[in-house]
């Protein structure tokens, strides 16, 4: 009896100034049949140089959301599994052992899963968090492209599939932010970004604000046990407690100074309008 082929499997990328961290990310996945770099038009760096140096397929365009943008780099790809990462995410060892393991084991079953979610974790100041809030998420990443694909919406995308998905257990480390200078910049946009998506839900400045920011400090750092992740984690559950007390000092600023009409509403903003807010703060951020 013949033994079913093992799936091939493409791996697709999206890229904006990423030219430091690329490289990385493209040998981590060295293991896959096909790679496929999507690079930002609006790139000034050696993005796409790079990864055409390192073999991966490129094609450039106008970034119109993550999910499209996604979705078009899958376009691209010329097997039927699919793994999608960002840039600035490296495939651990063991995980591309897994997905290999994983995607044989598909071609004997008469009903294999549409997608599985790989857990991502984030590194904090050179340390792979393992514990606290927010530092490991379980999007589904590796998907038959068949079945499933990447929602249309410009920001939060999700895999949209036709069949079950099931989870992995290695996983992919996310190096989100280059250094603290890189973290303080993204808190500043994206704080700066969420009292104005605030403003245009109708929602208020946050009652007893120094409780709750203690209280994410608290629940992060010890109560979801940040701490055991040493000065990264108790640092990482601070700056994010700092968060929450920017984004309402933000929003209380924001409202103070539209009543006394010392600026108008941001950008005209409206509830509809804050997806595309949040897209022009995360490009500025990467």
């Amino acid at each position: 009896m013949a033994t079913p082929e093992q799936p091939l499997l493409s791996v697709t990328l999206i890229a904006r100034d990423e030219e430091d961290r690329l490289p990385d990310a493209l040998a981590s996945v060295a293991f896959a049949d096909e790679r496929i770099v999507v690079v930002d038009s609006l790139t000034t760096d050696r993005t796409e140089e790079i990864a055409r140096e390192a073999g991966a397929r490129v094609l450039v365009r106008p970034f119109d959301g993550f999910g499209r943008q996604k979705n078009a780099a899958a376009a691209l790809a010329s097997h039927r599994w699919i793994l999608s990462l960002d840039a600035d995410e490296i495939v651990s060892p063991r995980l591309a052992v897994e997905i290999r393991a994983c995607l044989a084991a598909t071609a004997s079953e008469t009903s294999p899963p549409a997608a599985f979610r790989l857990p991502i974790r984030l590194e904090f100041l050179g340390r792979e968090l393992r514990f606290g809030r927010d530092t490991v998420v379980r999007p589904a990443r590796l998907y038959d492209r068949a079945r499933a694909r990447f929602s249309d919406e410009p920001v939060h995308e999700k895999i949209l599939a036709t069949g079950r998905v099931e989870s992995l257990q290695e996983s992919v480390l996310h190096r989100s932010y280059r250094d603290l200078a890189h973290y303080l910049e993204k808190l500043d946009r994206y704080t700066t970004l969420a009292a104005e998506a605030k403003w245009a839900a109708g929602k208020g400045g946050g009652g007893f604000l120094p409780a709750r920011v203690l209280w994410e400090f608290l629940d992060r750092a010890f109560l979801r046990l940040g701490f055991l992740d040493g000065s990264a984690g108790i640092t990482f559950a601070a700056l994010s407690s700092a968060n929450t007390l920017l984004k309402y000092l933000k929003l209380r600023e924001l409202e103070r100074a539209i009543a006394r009409g010392e600026r108008t509403p941001p950008e005209n903003v409206r509830i509809e309008d804050t997806a595309a807010i949040r897209v022009r703060a995360l490009l500025r951020s990467r």
